[in-house]
């Protein structure tokens, strides 16, 4: 299977210079776990959940006076749209990434996350199962 087959289309970008108080309001909106950080057009890092959870242990004063850019990921790994799952699952294994952006021919098409992973490897199983493809 091939990662255009299971990834999430819906992405949602912000550029760096967004203060982080701003971009978490942004991902709670959107409902997504993920950003993907662009300067103009260009990929330029990503962030998560978990750094803004990180970002706001700091003190109260540092964490509203921060942008996305001081607590991105960067540089970010990407996937190509033709990999196939084992690549992904040993891409996420070995870089410790749950969120990998999908790159065709310079542009951002989508996003796989460990939770994509999981469903397709869910649905496999159970298609192996013998239950019902759903």
């Amino acid at each position: 299977m091939l990662v255009r087959d299971f990834m999430t289309s819906l992405i949602v970008t912000a550029d760096a210079t967004t203060p982080v108080l701003q971009a978490a309001k942004l991902m709670a909106v959107e409902d997504v776990g993920s950003l993907i950080v662009t300067t103009g057009d260009v990929l330029v890092g990503l962030v998560t959940q978990k750094d803004i959870i990180a970002a706001q242990l700091l003190s109260e004063e540092l964490y509203h006076s921060l942008s996305l850019q001081d607590i991105m990921s960067s540089p970010v790994v990407t996937v190509s749209p033709d990999a196939d799952l084992g690549q992904v699952i040993t891409l996420m294994h070995q870089t410790g990434k749950r969120h990998i952006p999908v790159i065709d021919d310079d542009t951002i098409i989508g996003i796989v996350t460990s939770t994509d992973i999981l469903r397709v490897l869910a649905t496999m199983k159970l298609i192996a199962d013998g239950a019902p493809e759903v």
